[in-house]
């Protein structure tokens, strides 16, 4: 049974977009705490579409940040790993220490509650 979701997010870039649709409003939730650290398109414009990350949030006031690095279900199969370290985001007052959680998975429906309950407890107020 096929159960990846938007399996060819590599190769077509109107998939793509409709999976950073999927990931925005799955983890709305965070509008308003977190903002994006990391960037994800060049210079002129143009999306990176690699999937790392496929969605990065930060909360700078609570030393907290956040990626989902999306991988190929046709190279990596069902697959889902997390961890954390120690990481340097530069703002308007300097560099600041944060814990960055990185979520590696492939999508499946499983592997996205997974990854927003992970989300949802490494961004909860302590």
């Amino acid at each position: 049974m096929n159960d990846f979701l938007f399996a060819d997010f590599l190769d077509d870039h109107a998939v793509y977009a409709a999976l950073q649709a999927y990931w925005d409003a799955r983890l709305a939730c965070f509008d308003g705490q977190c903002t994006p650290y990391l960037r994800t398109a060049f210079a002129n414009g143009q999306p990176f579409y690699d999937g790392n990350p496929i969605v990065n949030l930060a909360d700078r006031p609570n030393g907290k940040a956040a990626r989902i690095v999306q991988q190929c279900p046709r190279e990596f199969g069902h697959d889902y790993t997390s961890f954390e370290q120690a990481i340097e985001l530069s703002g308007p007052d300097g560099s600041h220490a944060v814990r960055e959680k990185i979520i590696v998975l492939t999508l499946t429906q499983q592997t996205a509650r997974r990854a927003e309950a992970e989300l949802r407890a490494w961004f909860a107020p302590a």
